[in-house]
This record gives C-alpha cells, sequence and structure tokens, in this order.
C-alpha cells in the first residue's frame, strides 16, 4: 500500500460518533449476570438505552450512576440478552479481558460533544454504513491506550475533547472498544 492506501486508513477513524454521555440510570439486566442496562443522556433529545456487559468489573449501579462516559453512538440498535442497545460505552481493557475500565472524560466535559482527532476531519458514518463497511473490525483494534494511560488511534492520536484528553486509569496497550 503506497500514500494512498495510508490516507485512507488515515481516516477511518473519523467515521465513528463518540460522543459525551451521562449514566443517568443503571439496572441489572434480569436475564443476565453479565449485563448493566443504562440510561444514558447524550444530550439527544431522548436519552440512550445501551447494555454493558460489565458486571464482572463494576458491581453496583452506583459504580455507573452519575458518571460521564463516552459512548460509540453510530451503531445499529441491537438486542442483548433482548435488551434493545443503542449504542456501545467505551472501555479500555487488556488481552485476556480480566481488567477493564471505563474511558474517562474531563470532569467538565459537555454532553453531546464528539470526540476528535488533531488533523483528522470527517463526517461520522451512519449506522447502516457503519454496519455494511465494517468499519468496526477495521478500527478498534487501532483504538489503544499509550503509557499514561490516554486512548489513542494507532497510539499516535489523543482522542480529544474540547477541553482535554479522554484517558481509563490503566498503562499502555489496552485496547478501547
Amino acid at each position: 500500500g503506497g500514500a494512498a492506501g495510508a490516507a485512507g486508513d488515515a481516516d477511518v477513524v473519523t467515521k465513528l460518533n463518540m460522543v459525551v454521555g451521562l449514566i443517568k440510570k443503571a439496572w441489572k439486566h434480569p436475564d443476565s449476570d453479565k449485563l448493566w442496562c443504562e440510561e444514558i443522556d447524550i444530550g439527544g433529545e431522548k436519552p440512550r438505552q445501551i447494555a454493558s456487559g460489565l458486571r464482572k468489573f463494576y458491581e453496583n449501579e452506583s459504580d455507573l450512576e452519575g458518571r460521564k462516559v463516552l459512548v460509540l453512538a453510530n451503531l445499529k440498535a441491537k438486542k442483548l440478552g433482548g435488551f434493545p442497545s443503542e449504542g456501545m460505552v467505551l472501555c479500555a481493557s487488556n488481552e485476556a479481558h480480566d481488567v477493564v475500565k471505563f474511558v474517562e472524560v474531563p470532569a467538565d466535559a459537555v454532553i453531546g460533544e464528539r470526540v476528535h482527532f488533531e488533523g483528522l476531519e470527517g463526517e461520522p458514518a451512519t449506522p447502516a454504513q457503519i454496519g455494511k463497511k465494517k468499519v468496526l473490525e477495521e478500527v478498534l483494534p487501532l483504538l489503544v491506550t499509550n503509557a499514561e494511560g490516554v486512548c489513542t488511534y494507532k497510539g499516535e492520536k489523543a482522542f480529544l475533547l474540547s477541553n482535554g484528553q479522554c484517558t481509563a486509569p490503566v498503562g499502555e496497550g489496552f485496547h478501547v472498544a
């Protein structure tokens, strides 16, 4: 792949619509001991309902409620344990998937603000395009933390909001998904 290939890769991350959300409410999924069901304000008219397989890592509603998180918001709704999940709460996890931590946004981050990357522009893809073009399969492996726990694209470009970077309380090489 010459320069053209590289340019094509460079912007795949801009197809993601990662926005700041606030978990208003969390409850244990009635039929799954892995899933939390959450109601998350991402600045739209109504909160998103999202299910996350995090019960092993966060045991209490109080670990989630009132927390600002990063939500991948342009996914097709899909049922998780029968619960229609309208997006994904982003976390950093190690290879073994036995350490999983929420991605953290600056304390004063604005609900609904979209993550951007220095020097990369692009409109988010539609949920249908994300599914069809296998965007996640391509881009998720490239979202990693650096030694300071900053969430990055390819270890190079930090997840940026207007008032700072997105981080996780982990070391280098954790995957963000």
